[in-house]
């Protein structure tokens, strides 16, 4: 499954990346939702490319009610998510480009997406494209059906994060 999505943070690029590569942002997004950040890992200063590899437990009641009902049962109460991202420097206008894999082993679920962090009037415009791809045999099209409505949302509640952290 395919996504796009984009939304405004009233922030410069600077400080919306800062907060997206710092671990302590990560650990209370990621605790906000019941989950834990288990590793976390950050390569490169602010001011290069970054790289970030992080690994997170997430309850299986946080994902979308499909995805609960068909793969719940296999999956136990708790799922590990890795996350990694590599993370151009900044270009001269402040915007930068991540590249993202997320996956979720126990789930043979992978997304990958391409993040632009790009500088608006109004601050930071995120603009996220990739694809969601589940291999379960004859589940993976419903789950990933079920899942990729849920990346705008995803998107929005980390713009509200980062916008709340910011303001701190």
């Amino acid at each position: 499954m395919a996504f796009k999505e984009s939304t405004t943070i009233a922030h410069p690029p600077a400080d919306v990346f800062a907060a997206l590569v710092d671990e302590d942002f990560n650990r209370k997004v990621t605790e906000g939702l019941g989950g834990a950040l288990v590793a976390f890992e950050r390569q490169g200063e602010l001011t290069g490319p970054v790289s970030v590899t992080m690994v997170r437990s997430v309850p299986v009641n946080k994902l979308p009610d499909a995805v609960q009902k068909v793969a719940g049962k296999f999956l136990g109460d708790k799922l590990s998510v890795e996350q990694q991202e590599t993370w151009s420097a900044p270009a001269a206008d402040g915007s930068r480009t991540g590249q993202l894999v997320v996956t979720v082993g126990a789930a043979k679920t992978t997304a990958t997406a391409e993040q632009l962090l790009l500088p608006t009037d109004d601050g930071t415009e995120v603009r996220v494209t990739g694809t969601l791809e589940c291999r379960i045999p004859l589940l993976g099209k419903k789950i990933g059906q079920a899942a990729e409505p849920r990346v705008g949302q995803v998107l929005g509640r980390q713009a509200r994060e980062v916008a709340t952290w910011l303001k701190r």
